[in-house]
């Protein structure tokens, strides 16, 4: 059976705060909290349903919008696939058309209310920046120089990746970078193992494919990602329930240049696999960003492109 096909709109207000109503109490997930949206009808687009939809339910006209993410989730009755939507620019005043309560909320304060399983990547994606930027080796001082350049220029989300340094000084790396990502309200995980990351007090951990696949029981505070380069890792990511993952390589890349690229197309079908929001990654610029987000993902990730 196909699943139910649900566009979602989230909305911003001047003041960056989402716009969340509650669910009525005899209606499927009755009196939790949701994102506004609804069915999709035959012979409409994703676009089409979510502006008829929004206009019926809360009153407002969708001038712009752009994919955000799609989450395919089951519960016991029905499966959903949540089509989800970032509204750019709207019109009117919104209010329940349907007798529902609405309420603005801060994207921190999410997690306080009570959503439906299925929308919890949803909190997440609205929460990820578009960029994910990993570092390079670091080779002397002026590495934190630039780290703090990127994170001046807007970058909120950072991987400390530095495979040639020992433990100890990968500890020493990962503590002066923490303390430049907190003076920017930036995350800083991790790409070490768990005690490493635990013990200098990352953010959150990124896993590699031996230990996405090892036997880990990672703090629910911490935000957990991963790289992924297959259906069987993007599988495991879902049964793990990561926070977000990491697929590569798009295109060809000077680090990994005898591997094989996914291209835009191959990459679409295997973000449709992930539960979680994605970045695409390998030969990634910031004017990739657009395409990206088109072929399903939240961003990109990247070392150059963003180091630069």
């Amino acid at each position: 059976m196909l699943p139910l096909h649900v566009v979602v709109g989230v909305i911003y207000n001047s003041k960056d705060e989402v716009l969340i109503t509650r669910r009525l109490e005899h209606v499927h997930q009755g009196d939790l909290w949701e994102f506004p949206g609804g069915k999709i009808e035959s012979g409409e687009t994703a676009l089409e349903a979510l502006s008829r939809e929004l206009e019926e339910e809360i009153d407002i006209t969708v001038q712009q919008a752009r994919p955000l993410i799609r989450i395919t989730h089951s519960y016991p009755d029905q499966t959903v696939l949540l089509d989800v939507w970032q509204i750019e620019k709207w019109h009117g005043k919104p209010y329940g058309c349907e007798g529902q309560k609405i309420t603005w909320c801060l994207p921190n304060s999410l997690a306080n209310k009570q959503f439906p399983v299925a929308n919890i990547p949803i909190i997440t994606a609205i929460k990820l920046p578009t960029k994910y930027l990993i570092t390079p080796e670091p080779q002397d001082k002026k590495f934190f120089y630039k780290l703090e350049s990127c994170l001046d220029s807007g970058i909120k989300l950072v991987q400390l990746r530095a495979k040639e340094l020992s433990e100890l000084d990968y500890c020493h790396h990962a503590e002066q970078a923490l303390t430049l990502c907190d003076r920017y309200q930036a995350k800083l995980l991790a790409n070490s193992s768990l005690k490493t990351a635990m013990s200098v007090g990352t953010d959150g951990i990124h896993l590699n494919s031996e230990r996405l696949f090892s036997d880990l029981e990672i703090p629910s505070n911490l935000l957990v990602a991963a790289s992924c380069h297959s259906l069987a890792e993007i599988e495991q990511a879902n049964r793990l329930k990561l926070d977000f993952i990491v697929i590569s390589p798009v295109k060809t890349t000077t680090s990994h240049p005898d591997s094989s690229p996914l291209g835009w197309k191959q990459l679409f079908h295997l973000t449709e696999s992930a539960n979680c929001p994605v970045f695409a990654l390998g030969g990634m610029q910031i004017s990739d960003i657009e395409i990206a987000i088109a072929h399903g993902t939240q961003g990109i990730a990247a070392i150059s492109g963003l180091w630069k």
